[in-house]
């Protein structure tokens, strides 16, 4: 096995005339690519090659298999590179240029502003290799936030050639001619298998509700529990679901016995992504999990950190008697802004966008198929 051999089958045949790394460096990112895999497949016009990287890659390789998708090749690193943003794109840097080398694609494509998309596009564009940016343009009008996404993304901004939106036109600068709204592809991922949590999910993004999401395992956190009843008799629009080690605690059961509450051991993490993407909040004592949340757009609270917090930063590190008050503040802010209703074809339209771009369509709008005179 080569430092950069798949862990698990093989990248498809080269089978097509024009292939694209699809780049993940974390859950976030998995997330949107996955479905784009699969609608790579599905019009079986461009060969897709999915990429586990970052400086986890055998999470962001459970979380493709998770998703129903295999990542193609899992980079592995030589060396744990840490956490500080600089050793880990040092890290990254010429693992990809080795890769790059190794696979020559035609294209690759990257998600949102981490550190590996960072990276991924410098290096194809070293390379001259294009560079497609899912979820292009400027999310917000401060570069320290989110900290440091929105200065990668402006920075990808420069070097992609093809600008997928989620939606309108990109934020900010007009990025230039070759922008297409696309959609949010995380919508196109798995719904969830539980019925109680595919019916929440659709409360929330049809604006009924508001969902604070609650992940702990550590007993220290209990006490965090033991405020959840009051803070859903004090909102009667927010909802609650409780997962983790904590859940066989007296006051998790009690809380199961409520309405607007749902308490699990543990979630697919199919369900897991929807949860995320549409809480108002997160509250974990897992750092991992709410490292992950901004790439859903989800601001989050570590209890009882430690949390290194950067500038516009909206990760907040709080003891545990202090999480619920910050927790209301977030409620009572609610800055995200109603859900657009997915259509199931957000991932279609990247291919279609991606297929234009090689020139393998007169159109980069997608056109679901029409019926048939007989199919009438």
């Amino acid at each position: 096995m080569t430092a950069f051999d798949p862990l698990l089958g093989a990248p498809p045949a080269q089978d097509h005339d024009h292939d694209v790394l699809l780049i993940a460096g974390s859950r976030p990112e998995v997330a949107r690519l996955a479905p784009v895999a699969t609608a790579f497949a599905d019009a079986d016009r461009i060969r897709a090659v999915t990429v586990a990287t970052g400086p986890d890659p055998m999470a962001v390789h459970e979380s493709f298999e998770a998703l129903g998708v295999p990542a193609d090749i899992t980079l592995l690193l030589r060396e744990n590179p840490g956490h500080a943003p600089a050793a880990v794109a040092a890290t990254l840097m010429t693992r990809l240029d080795e890769l790059l080398i190794d696979q020559d694609p035609t294209a690759i494509m990257v998600h949102g502003g981490g550190i590996t998309a960072a990276v991924a596009a410098q290096v194809a564009f070293w390379r001259q290799i294009p560079v497609v940016h899912l979820q292009a343009g400027v999310a917000t009008d401060d570069l320290l936030c989110p900290f440091p996404q929105e200065a990668n993304r402006r920075i990808i901004g420069q070097l992609a050639s093809l600008f997928l939106t989620t939606s309108g036109p990109a934020l900010g600068s007009p990025l230039g001619p070759n922008v297409i709204t696309v959609g949010d592809t995380i919508a196109a991922n798995p719904q969830p298998a539980d019925m109680r949590i595919g019916r929440l999910v659709r409360r929330v993004r049809d604006g009924e509700s508001r969902l604070v999401l609650v992940a702990l395992d550590r007993p220290a956190s209990s006490e965090v529990i033991d405020d959840l009843p009051e803070l859903l008799e004090r909102d009667p629009d927010t909802e609650v679901v409780l997962f983790g080690e904590l859940c066989d605690d007296d006051a998790a059961c009690r809380l199961a016995e409520l309405d607007r509450a749902i308490v699990a051991h543990a979630l697919p993490l199919a369900e897991l992504v929807s949860l995320i993407a549409t809480a108002t909040v997160l509250v974990s004592d897992n750092p991992e999990l709410v490292d992950d949340a901004p790439g859903f757009g989800t601001p989050a609270v570590l209890v009882d950190g430690p949390y290194a917090a950067h500038p516009g930063d909206s990760i907040r590190s709080i003891l545990g008697p202090a999480v619920m008050s910050t927790v209301i503040q977030v409620l009572d802010a609610d800055p995200r802004q109603p859900a657009q209703v997915p259509d199931g074809r957000e991932a279609a339209r990247v291919e279609q966008a991606v297929a234009w771009m090689f020139g393998l369509s007169p159109s980069p709008t997608f056109q679901p198929p029409q019926p048939s005179a007989t199919d009438a």
